[in-house]
């Protein structure tokens, strides 16, 4: 059994608009590792905000740049930003 994602109360206070602002757009159009370049509005500054909170992962480069992904934490953020306060990813 794999260890549980989880997002709380203390994860949702350390998200800046900035934070919530790019998660929205970027998980608007990443299903899986997609370039930065998809995501209009969406900078560099704000990926490595999202990535060193756990939020997103970068991937390899491919022939557009980098590429990134939402993680299942950067998911239940998604949630909450939608108004559903999820706190636990399912297993799968």
């Amino acid at each position: 059994m794999g260890e549980l994602i989880t997002f709380n109360e203390t994860d949702w206070r350390e998200l800046t608009g900035s934070d919530k602002k790019a998660l929205r757009i970027f998980s608007r159009v990443a299903i899986g590792f997609e370039p930065l370049a998809k995501a209009s509005g969406v900078g560099q500054k704000s990926m490595d905000a999202l990535i060193a909170k756990g939020l997103a992962m970068e991937g390899e480069r491919s022939l557009r740049g980098r590429t990134f992904k939402i993680t299942k934490k950067g998911r239940l953020a998604v949630e909450w930003l939608d108004g559903r306060r999820v706190r636990v990813y399912p297993e799968s």
